[in-house]
Order: structure tokens, then C-alpha cells, then sequence
């Protein structure tokens, strides 16, 4: 553990690796202040950012293309949407699909027409298509078709969807992946660095998916109006309630092997922000604040229209735990104990009743709540969530001093028994035909001889075993010369070396493995909320449901709209 780490842990009271980075854990991640979308969208409303529809071009049905120019304070931006006729037997959230209702793109400066031209052919293609340095993200989305329909269906008829039945939902457009970062011959990372407007982890991705939701209200007005020359418009209340859908599969997965030390970058300043806010002490309005949270997270969950596949804790369960909570804060209020006892370190005390009483997941809300009440303590961390990326072998270490960070770091491997079938269970590969990260089981399923070396666990125990004996003061450099196979993992080793957050603590190819925990930790970090489990490798979410609109961008407005309630039901609107 580095020193300035260690100085935190003891200051702030920092929970350890040991307790943070279980798959359970992680798993059991939400939205903060500090998620990416909510950065972005206080970018945004700091600098006053001026969104304008520049081409709509539509018939009828919505098929068409539309640009909005996106003005900042130093740049300009173009973002591009496609919308094609598509089947319902064509519409899948699959990545091997080829079709989507819906394509778009965020590009750098103003589209000229040639270039939205070369746009209108290559962005339907996706995966076959080609960008430019000029590109920044694309992807594509596609119909909450029953939702989609209803909505254009009532501003036709001269009325207001019935917000309950949004709730079932949450969005009108569905993305199924978000690229940036050179695939497909778009701007690489290294070119948002810095004082960038996106600079920062997903900030492009972030905001092409605002601008979606922004374009899938203009399209169903649109649509409407087609139909009924006195259609009405969405009500703002009812717009900032509906969100833009996502459908997440393994592909997702990877990225958190892959990239230990932004992992361990993103947990620590999350955690840091957990630790800085649980040592204020508060005040009676705080503790109101907290009431009224506790109530507003009970009838979110409450309110939930999700499908229940008993992957994660039940809303109705989560919204009895706020409850509790509630109660509990309530005597600190009315008689100044917690259960009975007295306490001079309130929110600690409190988190510390959530781990022995309520589940993980009411555990993680609890810290989400915190860093609720307390946004203006903790929004300075923002701008530390980037992360030097580099992973070097360090030759002159010896072979003693990389087992001693093996044995203080890593020692949670030595749990597994690898020679178990039920330890080594599944195997991750790459699919042939879209080279997507897929899951199989080992000696049952084909793609066993593509392996992706997913479980750190076994690489460090293996390496271990193997430099047991070996002569202390030998160097890293000299053993690697004599037993090349073990490059990988000791680069790995040595270059997380006081990263503490950058493993997760798991076997990933046991029987008792639930990826779908590895692709929730990473929505969360984006500000992902109503997760919708499909299954345990796949699941639906929901992004910037509650944000404000982009015609509100420059008011005031309180950033405290996640969670949102359900809009209070207007009739007619004219």
C-alpha cells in the first residue's frame, strides 16, 4: 500500500480492499454525485452549454436524419441521428445484430454536408462501417416499442401518457453499446485529454446518450403531429421522468480486468468520498435531509415495475430496509441514540447498523443517500477520476520484494483450490463472429481453446507457487529471461503495487459466479439506475431518468434529481 493511501485509511476511515472489492459488493454498487453522467451534466450546467436543432428531416413515420449543433464556451459539436425502418423480427438488443432503429453520432465541429452524407451511409452499418478522427462516439438504439407506440399514441389523442405506465419502462430508446476510443476509425482516447470538454472517463459517451433522450422526445412529437395536426407536446414533468434505456451483456465485462489501475482509481475516489462525508457531524437539517431520502428511496422502490428475477435484492424489500433506516434516524432525532445507545459519530454508527441489519445493497444506497446530502463536500474529487495506464515490468526487483507484495496484496487468492472442478467451472472467450467477450462452461460448451486469461486469482496463485523457492535477492529481470510464461502476471503484480482497488477479490470462473455483478459495478460508475436483470449475463438499465431537459440547461436546477418520483398526473394538456 502506498503511503498517501495508507494516510487516508487512517484519517478517513476508508473501508478496505478486502471489504470493498467482493463481487457482492461491487455488485451492489449505485449512482453518486460523482457517477459519470452526474459530472457531466454539472459541466454542462456550469457552463451554460447551447443545444439547438439545426435539420430535422422526417417523414411520417420518423425515418429521417436529424443534427443539433452543440455549442461550449471554447468548442462546437455536431450530433447525428439516423432513423431507419426497421422489423420487429429485426430489432434485437443482440450485438451480432445489423439492424437498429436508430443510429447516431457525436462528432467534433460543424457537419458539413458531405460529411453528414458519408454519415447517412456509414453509421447504419456500425461494426462494418467507418468514422473519422472527427468522430468521437457512435452507436445505436432501438425502440421500447409498446412505450414508444403508447406515447405518440396519447399526445395524438391530445393527452399526457399516464406516468404509470412509463414507470414499467423508463425510456422511449434503448442503446445497445456506446463506442468511442478508435473503434471503427474514430477519434482515439489521447484527443479528449486534458481541457477537453469531454475530458474524463465516458464524458462523450455520457453525453451522446442525453442528446438520444433529447432526440427521442423530438421524434415522438413529431410522429404524433404527423398523425393529428393538433397533437400535443410531452409535458416537461413527464419528459424529465423518462430516461434513455441500455441493454448491457457480458462485452462489458472485461473492461474491469483489463484496466486494474483506473478500476482502483474510480473505487478509491468513491470510497474517499464515502469516508470525507460519514466525519461530518450533522445537523438537525441534515438529519431532515436524511429522513426525506429515506422516504424518497421507499417510494422509488415501491414504485418499481421491474422484473423481479431474484438476481438482486426486491425494490419492495429495499423500500421496507429504507424504512428501517428511517426509523432508526428518527430516534437519533427524537432522543439522540441509535438502537439504544448513544453517539458522538453519527453516520458511521449508522452505516455500521446497515452492515449488521440490511442487506449490501441497502448498505451501498446508504452511501449513496450520504453522498446526497452532502454533493458540495465531495464534487472537488471529480476531477481525479482519470488514471495513468501503465503497466511496467520492473527489472530490478527482486524476486523477494515481489513476493512480499504478493503476500500483502494479493493473499485473498490463496482461498481457491484450482484443482476443484467447481473453482474452474466456467471459461471467458471471445465469439468468433463479433469478437464479443461471451461465457462458457468448461468441458460442455465450445470456445474452450480461445480463453481469455480473465482469472487473476489463478495467475498470481500459480505464480506464486512457482517462485516459492526461488533465490531472494535473484532479480525480476533474470527469472522472467528463464521462465517467460510469467511476464504478464508479474507485470501485473508489480504495477498495482499500492493500487489496493484495482483487483476484484473473486475467483471469476467458479460455479457460484454471477457476472451480471461485474456489469452493474460499471453502470453504476456511468449513473446507471432501475437495473432490469435479463438473465445473469445480461441486463436492462436506465439512464438520466429525473435530468433536466436540454432546454433547461443555464436554470437553476437543484442537483438532486435521481431517484425521481412518479410526475403527478395532469389529464389533458393543450
Amino acid at each position: 500500500m502506498n503511503s498517501l493511501m495508507a494516510k487516508e485509511l487512517e484519517k478517513h476511515k476508508l473501508r478496505p480492499a478486502s471489504e470493498v472489492m467482493k463481487l457482492e459488493r461491487i455488485g451492489a454498487f449505485r449512482l453518486t454525485s460523482l457517477s459519470f453522467l452526474r459530472i457531466l451534466l454539472r459541466h454542462i450546467m456550469r457552463e451554460n452549454w447551447e443545444i439547438s436543432r439545426s435539420q430535422f428531416v422526417m417523414d411520417k413515420e420518423g425515418h429521417g436524419h436529424a443534427v443539433y449543433h452543440i455549442q461550449t464556451p471554447k468548442h462546437e459539436f455536431s450530433f447525428v441521428v439516423i432513423s431507419t425502418k426497421i422489423s420487429d423480427d429485426e430489432r434485437s438488443d443482440r450485438v451480432i445484430s445489423q439492424k437498429w432503429d436508430v443510429t447516431f453520432a457525436l462528432s467534433e465541429g460543424k457537419v458539413t454536408e458531405e460529411k453528414l452524407q458519408q454519415m447517412k451511409e456509414q453509421l447504419p452499418k456500425q461494426e462494418a462501417g467507418r468514422g473519422d478522427a472527427f468522430d468521437l462516439v457512435w452507436s445505436r438504439a432501438n425502440k421500447s416499442n409498446r412505450i414508444f407506440d403508447y406515447v405518440i399514441q396519447s399526445l395524438a389523442e391530445q393527452k399526457q401518457p399516464d406516468p404509470r405506465i412509463l414507470n414499467e419502462v423508463g425510456y422511449l430508446l434503448r442503446t445497445t453499446a456506446v463506442y468511442g476510443n478508435g473503434k471503427f476509425g474514430l477519434a482515439p482516447y489521447e484527443k479528449i485529454k486534458d481541457n477537453h470538454p469531454f475530458s474524463g472517463p465516458f464524458q462523450a459517451q455520457m453525453f451522446a446518450v442525453y442528446m438520444l433522450r433529447h432526440f427521442s422526445f423530438d421524434l415522438v412529437e413529431h410522429i404524433a403531429s404527423q398523425k393529428n395536426s393538433e397533437a400535443i407536446k410531452l409535458d416537461p414533468e413527464i419528459k424529465r421522468f423518462i430516461g434513455t434505456g441500455n441493454a448491457t451483456g457480458l462485452g462489458m465485462a472485461p473492461f474491469l480486468i483489463s484496466h486494474p489501475r483506473l478500476i482502483h482509481q474510480w473505487v478509491y475516489v468513491r470510497e474517499k468520498a464515502i469516508a470525507r462525508v460519514k466525519d461530518i457531524v450533522p445537523g438537525y437539517d441534515d438529519l431532515k435531509l436524511m429522513i426525506d431520502w429515506l422516504d424518497r428511496i421507499a417510494d422509488y422502490f415501491d414504485e418499481s415495475r421491474l422484473i423481479d428475477r431474484e438476481i438482486f435484492v426486491k425494490p419492495e424489500e429495499l423500500a421496507q430496509q429504507s424504512r428501517f433506516l428511517k426509523e432508526i434516524v428518527l430516534e437519533y432525532m427524537e432522543i439522540g441514540t441509535l438502537t439504544g445507545k448513544p453517539t458522538i459519530d453519527l453516520w458511521h454508527n449508522l452505516s455500521q447498523i446497515a452492515a449488521e441489519k440490511v442487506s449490501i445493497e441497502m448498505q451501498e444506497l446508504l452511501h449513496t443517500i450520504l453522498l446526497e446530502l452532502y454533493v458540495d463536500h465531495v464534487t472537488d474529487l471529480e476531477r481525479c477520476m482519470n488514471a495513468e495506464e501503465t503497466y511496467q515490468i520492473e527489472p530490478r526487483m527482486t524476486m523477494k520484494q515481489l513476493k512480499r507484495i504478493i503476500e500483502n496484496q494479493y493473499k485473498w487468492v490463496f482461498q481457491y483450490d484450482f484443482t476443484n472442478p467447481d473453482e474452474k467451472y466456467y471459461f471467458w472467450y471471445r465469439s468468433e463472429e463479433k469478437e464479443e467477450p461471451r461465457i462458457g462452461i468448461r468441458g460442455e460448451e465450445p470456445g474452450e481453446e480461445w480463453e481469455m486469461p480473465m482469472n487473476v486469482a489463478e495467475q498470481v496463485q500459480e505464480l506464486y507457487l512457482a517462485i516459492e523457492d526461488v533465490e531472494p535477492e535473484e532479480m525480476v529481470a533474470t527469472y522472467i529471461l528463464k521462465h517467460p510464461q510469467y511476464k504478464g502476471v508479474i507485470q501485473r503484480v508489480q504495477s498495482m503495487e499500492g493500487y489496493e482497488y484495482g483487483e476484484i477479490q473473486e475467483n471469476l470462473l467458479s460455479k457460484e459466479l454471477l457476472p451480471i455483478h461485474l456489469l452493474r459495478c460499471k453502470l453504476s460508475f456511468f449513473g446507471a439506475e432501475r437495473f432490469n436483470p435479463k438473465s445473469n449475463r445480461w441486463v436492462r438499465i436506465t439512464l438520466f431518468q429525473g435530468a433536466p431537459l436540454v432546454e433547461e440547461i443555464g436554470q437553476p436546477f437543484p442537483d438532486n434529481w435521481v431517484f425521481p418520483q412518479l410526475p403527478t398526473e395532469r389529464g389533458d394538456i393543450s
